[in-house]
């Protein structure tokens, strides 16, 4: 009797394993075990998400370059939030008419370096930080856009990420994000798309576009609200705050950004991901 019982608890334990591991990403063990999880992961991760980076182009990168031109921003400066392996961020600087920059920002070392092997022929166009948790470390209305895909409902809940996200965009800025949808079973996390529109606009966002995407995923777009001149293309080095003393002033080398205020020293790894 004692033997069904331990295969029981292994059997349950095993169970909450897989669906808090694979079924949602070790959203909810913290960030430095996520972190950890997804370096694990970062050589294979594309394999799972073939099938729906055949449509980057068509469904992420066109619709907000097209959004950009509306304002117009001919140089525009992006966030890519959660960048994983840059799949946005190649889409997007793998079309002509994008003459902007790129931060891709992610919480795991091995998804960036990925996605830094992947970008390598932009290399004055996208930079790299690795940054584990919120706030982010930009200020104020930093951004023309900010790019948070299949990430939300990573998040215990969605409104630290959203107010962060509307923070950093200048008013009029663009949110590309998406929605997971009720076919990815991740029941609680799943919010319609009328919620998903009401939440948004609560926070301040406006003219919130919901567009199936895969069937995972339905892509998001919305504007902040009011407008303002675009920020146009900066580096990370005018964007990046201090985690210390939180002023933007690095003396930069190859291998260490070191604040000239406070002298607090930031890693470059090899591939230039800056370890924040």
């Amino acid at each position: 009797m004692l033997w069904i019982i331990v295969v029981a608890i292994l059997v349950i334990i095993g169970f909450i394993l897989d669906r808090e591991i694979y079924f949602y990403e070790g959203g909810r063990f913290g960030p430095r075990l996520q972190a950890w999880l997804y370096d694990r992961w970062s050589r294979k991760y594309d394999e799972g998400k073939r099938d729906s980076q055949l449509h980057d182009d068509e469904m992420l990168a066109r619709p907000l370059s097209e959004a950009l031109s509306v304002s117009p921003v001919s140089e525009p400066f992006v966030l890519d939030f959660a960048t994983g392996t840059g799949r946005l961020s190649l889409a997007l600087m793998s079309r002509p008419e994008f003459k902007g920059r790129m931060i891709a920002l992610d919480l795991s070392q091995g998804m960036l370096e990925q996605a830094a092997s992947k970008l390598n022929k932009y290399p004055d166009r996208v930079e790299f930080l690795r940054h584990r948790s919120l706030p982010l470390p930009f200020p104020d209305s930093a951004f023309d856009a900010v790019c948070a895909l299949e990430v939300l409902e990573l998040f215990r809940n969605m409104d630290e990420p959203l107010a962060e996200f509307l923070r950093v965009l200048r008013p009029g800025g663009i949110l590309l994000t998406s929605r997971s949808t009720e076919e990815s079973g991740r029941k609680a996390k799943v919010k319609s798309a009328v919620v998903l529109t009401s939440l948004l606009e609560d926070y301040g966002f406006e003219k919130v576009q919901i567009t199936k995407w895969w069937k995972l995923f339905d892509r998001v777009l919305a504007l902040k609200g009011g407008s303002s001149d675009p920020v146009t293309a900066q580096s990370l080095s005018a964007a990046l705050k201090c985690p210390a003393c939180h002023s933007i002033d690095w003396a930069i080398t190859s291998n260490t950004w070191t604040c000239r205020q406070c002298a607090n020293p930031l890693p470059v790894t090899k591939e230039g991901i800056v370890l924040d």
